[in-house]
């Protein structure tokens, strides 16, 4: 039996290619050196710009996600792990930032396949991360103290805690950050479900400025981000190269298409969709003697959080040295899709639920837990795990009771990689993502 996390027609159900709507012609510009980022709507063309080299520390504001990113890309953050004694921060580390260095020369670095892995996420030095997982309060505790390369100084970084409840307030980090010698120990309470980064997917730290940045728009806003980031399949001299193309908000799907049948003519219910961040990537373009190429069979179909369809496909670029327009992307668009909701059923999706989460996720010790706060009970709810092809690998009904509880979910069995676990039953219909390492 398999649960389908593709877009197959009869799962989506959506109407014939015919409907579509002509191509509309959009650009945007990240600028030379492609120093901004730039977040896109399918709907409504550009969401928003940031700049893309003032901050060096994300946090992401989800209450139960320990996901803490670094810019790498764009401000040449290297980071390490360089004691797991937190009881040593505020001393001198400055060797052991080199000794680290030396053994292990790849600074650590954000996935590019998902948000939910951060550089702070990619060490085995602690068991979850940068942290460990308190079953009984739900907040996550530093592990390990990292050094932190900006390239004009180094930092000694202590991410001490995250406090996911109460609910009302949460999620609140707690870090210190000094220099590596020891030196201006700072300890910093960052409350990130606040105004104005509530709704959003990071909230910023510049650690030499010492401030906290909104770059963001609204989670809902935008479909994709230009911007620069580090492959993790191309590594120079120890670093992943820099590259730049297109990250996916968390909740998109896309479906890549290489063929020299016109675009027209592509039916994009026959493609099977993937939830992948770079999905889209940087492969939609190539660099040769002539300058930048773009790959003319080469089209995506996108699906967005609403339930719409769209195919896009990128028309030209300059790189971000180009002499005129440095960082000027162009595409073209058209929706092929809109989606109608007419079932009674789906007008009542998740009005028993006001908090659905997995904790700890990634996974740790063979466990993740499936984290529900109900608005009222609701009997045989179905839980089900799928990896990535739509194998399913658990499954389970439970009822659910009015208020907050938790359900374990086993995942020692479970081989690495990306899974969906869905819950569904009366008034309950969502989706969450599960990374096991």
């Amino acid at each position: 039996m398999k649960l389908k996390y593709t877009l197959a027609l009869a799962a989506l159900a959506i109407a014939p290619a015919a409907t579509a709507q002509t191509w509309i012609h959009d650009t945007i510009s990240t600028e030379a050196g492609y120093l901004k980022n730039v977040y896109y709507s399918l709907e409504n063309g550009s969401a928003g710009t940031a700049a893309a080299d003032n901050w060096h520390i994300g946090f992401s504001t989800s209450r139960f996600s320990p996901s803490i990113i670094a810019n790498s890309a764009d401000k040449g953050v290297k980071l390490y792990v360089i004691a797991t004694d937190t009881t040593l921060f505020g001393t001198d580390l400055t060797a052991k930032l080199a000794d680290s260095v030396t053994a292990h020369p790849m600074p650590l670095y954000n996935s590019n396949t998902t948000w939910e892995m951060g550089a702070f996420n990619q060490t085995a030095a602690a068991t979850y991360g940068w942290s460990t997982y308190d079953m009984s309060t739900h907040w996550l505790s530093g592990r390990a103290i990292f050094g932190l390369i900006t390239g004009a100084d180094s930092f000694q970084v202590f991410i001490s805690r995250k406090e996911t409840t109460p609910a009302s307030s949460a999620p609140v980090y707690v870090f210190k950050v000094a220099k590596i010698n020891g030196t201006s120990p700072v300890t910093k309470t960052f409350n990130v479900s606040a105004s104005p980064y509530a709704g959003k997917y990071f909230a910023y730290y510049n650690i030499t400025t010492d401030a906290f940045l909104d770059r963001e728009p609204a989670a809902t806003a935008w479909d994709f981000v230009f911007s620069n980031y580090n492959d993790e399949n191309v590594v120079f001299s120890n670093t992943q190269y820099k590259v730049f193309g297109v990250i996916n908000n968390e909740k998109l799907k896309v479906a890549k298409v290489d063929t020299t049948d016109q675009f027209d003519n592509l039916n994009y219910s026959a493609y099977a969709y993937d939830t992948l961040n770079n999905s889209i990537g940087r492969d939609w373009k190539a660099s040769g003697q002539s300058g930048v190429t773009m790959t003319d069979s080469l089209s995506y179909f996108v699906k967005v959080n609403n339930g719409d369809v769209w195919q896009m496909a990128f028309t030209a670029h300059n790189s971000g040295s180009a002499a005129t327009q440095p960082g000027l992307v162009a595409l073209k668009k058209r929706k092929v899709y809109t989606f109608v909701d007419t079932s009674t059923a789906v007008k009542n999706v998740n009005a028993a639920l006001s908090t659905v989460a997995l904790a700890p996720n990634p996974a740790q010790g063979g466990y993740t837990h499936l984290i529900i706060d109900a608005k009222k009970a609701v009997s045989n709810v179905m839980i089900t795990v799928a990896d990535i092809n739509g194998r399913i690998v658990y499954q389970e009904q439970k009822n659910i009771q009015s208020g907050f509880q938790q359900f374990p979910i086993r995942t020692g069995n479970f081989s690495a990689g990306m899974y969906m676990v869905n819950i569904q039953g009366e008034g309950i219909r969502n989706t969450q993502k599960l990374i096991v390492q």
